[in-house]
């Protein structure tokens, strides 16, 4: 029923759109909201998807007004199926977020406190409530927070636990050992999962491990410069996927390649590099030219020597591509819809970069309300216990969207907020 909802309120606005402007960049919450709970195989609780997708625009909003300054166009990441991510323009990456919070805290001299190197250890219940938190401190003190309202779970998911990914996988046959990277910080191993399973808490979709195709295959890092979409080949020099598809299909794609691995490849036009010669993360192009990582030839002959590709079959590639993007036709080969203007591979420097699938996102996680209210395994709330962000499941299904997971835990996390304070 409210699948239906969305589908027709979609529809309304598509068709009052498009009358408008035939030409217009379509979205809205509802097509964000389908799109997310399609691509995670209708598993996710359309729900929670629904109220991620309201209230994300108002996220955006809100980071505005603490001072966080976005980009006036949008863009799309493997996986993202839509080109609705928003990148900061005063901040390099994802800690930027942090230091706009934390920028807050003190211009506003918010009461806030802030415990580095202190591990959770065990949420305290009392008469059924969650009431604090016990922990140990930097040298090994303990420390007890008590909670007057609440206690939210912010802890992250467990892509670096190996033993995790092993015990509950059900997409990959078995095969997230120790020879699979990960893309997370070492410390992301499930903790705070298991301290709320511990508490009573009900876990879902603890199967649905997301690995992201284009990671550095020697530490599993994000780093690099051609952008998200842009042509994967494999050591052959050959297209063998639909560069804007699914994480889950590209990654399983890309795993089926020639040793595990292909290139991403773009142009000097095309690359994540801004006038400075920095990428988006505030590195130089030229350390990951020196470096091996990024490899750059002045044309495709040149290029094709470098990473030992037959040229022939690499311009080849290029040139179908090459018109497929410029028709904007079919893409007969691997079903890819459309191509961004920058896109095709006309002219160079080009550049490479070798990448392989590493563990990105475990999807599944404690089961919420939309109150972002833990449950337990009854389904009822756990008084005194919120949870946001990758430690809670049920929103992404088995895949997730890229770019909802930082929308999902900005938002789900200023829900927990408001739900406490009630």
């Amino acid at each position: 029923e409210q699948q239906a909802k969305l589908l027709a309120s979609l529809k309304k606005q598509w068709d009052e759109a498009i009358k408008k402007d035939p030409d217009i960049l379509f979205d809205c919450p509802e097509l964000h909201a389908l799109q997310t709970y399609k691509a995670g195989d209708y598993v996710a609780d359309l729900a929670l998807i629904d109220k991620l997708s309201k209230l994300a625009p108002a996220t955006v909003e809100r980071l505005d007004k603490m001072g966080l300054k976005w980009n006036d166009f949008s863009s799309q990441y493997v996986g993202a199926i839509w080109p609705r991510c928003h990148d900061a323009a005063n901040y390099t990456s994802g800690q930027g977020y942090i230091d706009t919070f934390r920028h807050t805290i003190e211009k506003e001299k918010l009461p806030v406190t802030i415990l580095l190197q202190t591990k959770a250890d065990e949420l305290i219940k009392k008469d059924g409530r969650v009431v604090g938190v016990k922990a140990t401190g930097p040298n090994g003190e303990k420390v007890t927070l008590n909670a007057k309202k609440g206690v939210i779970m912010t802890s992250g998911g467990f892509g670096a636990n190996v033993e995790m990914r092993q015990k509950f996988d059900k997409l990959w046959g078995g095969k997230l050992g120790k020879n699979i990277g990960t893309t997370n910080s070492r410390a992301i191993t499930g903790e705070g999962i298991l301290m709320a399973e511990k508490a009573g808490a009900g876990l879902v979709d603890m199967g649905y491990i997301q690995l992201l195709p284009v990671t550095d295959p020697e530490n599993g890092t994000v780093s690099g410069i051609c952008q998200g979409t842009a042509i994967y080949v494999n050591t052959e020099g050959k297209r063998f996927v639909n560069e804007m598809g699914r994480r889950d299909e590209l990654s399983k794609a890309a795993l089926a390649q020639p040793g595990g691995v292909f290139y991403r490849m773009c142009t000097v036009k095309n690359a994540r590099i801004n006038k400075d010669g920095l990428t988006t993360l505030g590195i130089p192009v030229e350390t990951f030219l020196k470096s091996g990582k990024v490899i750059r030839g002045e044309n495709v002959e040149d290029l094709a020597s470098k990473i030992k590709v037959d040229p022939k079959v690499l311009k080849a590639t290029f040139d179908k591509f090459n018109d497929f993007c410029r028709s904007q036709g079919e893409d007969k080969e691997f079903g890819r819809p459309s191509c961004a203007p920058n896109i095709p591979m006309y002219e160079g420097p080009y550049y490479a970069e070798l990448r392989t699938p590493s563990v990105h996102h475990t999807m599944g996680g404690v089961r919420i309300n939309t109150n972002a209210q833990v449950l337990d395994t009854a389904g009822k709330p756990i008084p005194g216990l919120f949870a946001a962000g990758e430690v809670t499941g049920g929103i992404h299904g088995t895949n997730r969207v890229g770019g909802n997971a930082i929308a999902d835990a900005l938002t789900y996390g200023n829900v927990a907020g408001e739900s406490a304070v009630k």
